[in-house]
């Protein structure tokens, strides 16, 4: 299968040390390794927001005009009140980019649900027409479950589509998302994990893979997919190099037995 047939984005997040400190300062130029993403096969990004927003101003103009289109903003601005200056942030960004989607997650107050989905609402109307709502439901947040998710969400049935992590957590919980949610689930990330850390490659829990890519198959799955993390994230040290070729091994998984 060829990258025509079966585009998959690449998360740029994925080279970033410093994605889990409290600061997220970018550590390195994404435009630098346009190249060598481009010929591992990949067909987009899924861009770290910060390695755009905290870019100085030649790399935000290579981001502009580079060879590998943003389909992705992956956005980590929040949905309290307090939060409105970052989401302005992140829609300017997503109109300037031309991203086709944009990920994000909501906070993990339930209290704070309904302010949470006000907001949603009006930044939704910064958006270009079109952009794709991803909502990356998690631990840490209202929607760690397909029941919480499907229960706070309900308001905006046909409004926000869903990501799932097809490669980690239990076969059962992925069933429950694509039954609950069915073809409002249009986005994969891809990132192999049995059981707990460390994460793995693909072929590594190849067997559990290709269950995990039935049950998409079986669900009419025809969504966008990203791979986000790979075997040798949070391992130190990290290099980035091998990152990039073990998520290009986990390309070459996901086109061999889609």
């Amino acid at each position: 299968m060829t990258s025509a047939e079966f585009p998959v984005n690449f998360s740029t997040v994925l080279l970033e040390p410093n994605r889990w400190t409290p600061a997220k300062l970018p550590s390195f130029r994404v435009s630098a390794w346009f190249d060598a993403i481009r010929q591992a096969g990949f067909t987009g990004l899924e861009l770290w927001e910060n390695h755009a927003v905290l870019a100085d101003t030649p790399e935000q103009e290579a981001l502009d005009r580079g060879p590998l289109p943003v389909e992705v903003f992956n956005s980590y601005c929040t949905f309290d009140d307090a939060g409105a200056e970052g989401r302005e942030r992140a829609a300017t960004w997503v109109r300037r980019l031309h991203a086709l989607s944009v990920k994000f997650n909501l906070g993990g107050d339930a209290t704070r649900a309904d302010e949470y989905l006000r907001n949603l609402r009006s930044w939704a109307q910064l958006l270009p027409s079109g952009c794709r709502l991803l909502c990356e439901c998690h631990g840490g947040t209202v929607l760690e479950t397909p029941a919480q998710a499907a229960a706070v969400l309900a308001p905006l049935t046909g409004h926000v589509d869903l990501i799932v992590h097809a490669f980690a957590g239990e076969r059962e919980t992925l069933r429950e998302w694509l039954e609950r949610f069915g073809p409002a689930v249009t986005h994969v990330h891809v990132a192999g994990l049995r059981g707990k850390w460390p994460m793995i490659r693909l072929a590594e829990m190849a067997e559990e893979a290709q269950e995990r890519l039935a049950l998409l198959r079986a669900a009419k799955f025809a969504g966008t997919w990203t791979v986000e993390f790979t075997g040798g994230v949070a391992q130190s040290p990290e290099d980035k190099q091998q990152l990039l070729a073990h998520a290009a091994e986990d390309l070459q998984f996901l086109r061999a037995n889609r």
